[in-house]
């Protein structure tokens, strides 16, 4: 009878084990990501460059609107530039998720580009000199807001993980909840699996290898179970079926998500390995026993 008490009550000790374990792996990863590991993939993933070339699109679509050309914003325009509006968002992004203290972006001068803001406003000087405009109060109101419209275009084209959008409709404000107690949620997790564990330890106190043995099956149906789903996701593609129009911002999300259950799957491997290794331990030690 007390075999089959201690049977059952290791059986139920062990799913909330896999559970814990799993949960653990889950926030670990999820913690993994950071604004610097966001930069990398995007620099990885050359999103920089393809923002450039959407700028560029861009800009020589407008011409037949404005009658402005394309080398007036280009070539005040590189990469370097376009990397540091880009990386500036990233980081309000991850504070705002961390910390919950969302930036007012555009309101702030991070993306001030002094030598486009003198190219528009040259050409424009140049346009009315030629065609006989007067520079009055129109004038300056059209140029400061052609000025304001490119940087507008600008910070939207680099925002790649759409910070803006998010802030504005209350994602992130929702998300940023989760996100500010992660450690303290992940820390509990670590806790529980560890008084699971101690518990296993005491129920099969009169037979301590039974310990190996239950916290190692734990540990493998826990890494299954959270393989399964990540190998299905790359083997299929399946964030690839996202639809995000702009390819700097498809390519983003789209690597960010792979990445992290890239990560997610080399830990539930992980884990596994150490339920066959506990496991293992467990029949080397029962077979020792019955000779």
């Amino acid at each position: 009878m007390k075999k089959v008490s201690r049977y059952l009550t290791s059986l139920v000790l062990s799913v909330l084990l896999v559970f814990s374990v799993s949960l653990s792996a889950i926030i670990i990863v999820s913690l993994n990501m950071t604004a610097e590991k966001a930069v990398k993939l995007a620099e990885k993933n050359n999103i920089y460059s393809t923002v450039y070339d959407e700028l560029d699109k861009y800009f020589s679509k407008q011409y037949n609107t404005t009658g402005i050309p394309k080398e007036v914003y280009m070539d005040a325009i590189d990469e370097m530039y376009i990397k540091q509006v880009s990386d500036t968002y990233t980081e309000y992004l991850f504070d705002t998720l961390y910390y919950g203290s969302p930036q007012t972006t555009f309101d702030e001068p991070f993306y001030s580009n002094h030598a486009l803001e003198d190219s528009i406003t040259a050409f424009f000087s140049d346009y009315a000199e030629k065609n006989g405009y007067e520079k009055n109060e129109a004038f300056t109101l059209k140029l400061s807001t052609t000025i304001n419209d490119a940087f507008k275009v600008i910070c939207n084209y680099c925002d790649i993980y759409k910070y803006s959008s998010m802030n504005t409709h209350g994602v992130l404000s929702k998300i940023s909840v989760v996100f500010q107690n992660m450690k303290t949620i992940r820390n509990a997790c670590i806790t529980a699996v560890i008084l699971i564990m101690i518990l296993i330890f005491i129920v099969n106190i009169k037979e301590k290898t039974a310990f190996l043995y239950w916290t190692g099956i734990s540990s493998i149906i826990s890494g299954t179970l959270g393989t399964a789903p990540c190998v299905y996701l790359i083997r299929s593609q399946y964030f690839d079926a996202f639809t995000i129009k702009q390819p700097q911002v498809f390519t983003a999300f789209t690597s960010a998500m792979y990445s992290l259950t890239e990560y997610l799957l080399k830990a539930e491997i992980g884990v596994i390995a150490v339920g066959i290794l506990l496991t293992f331990l467990y029949g080397i030690i029962k077979i020792k026993k019955s000779q």
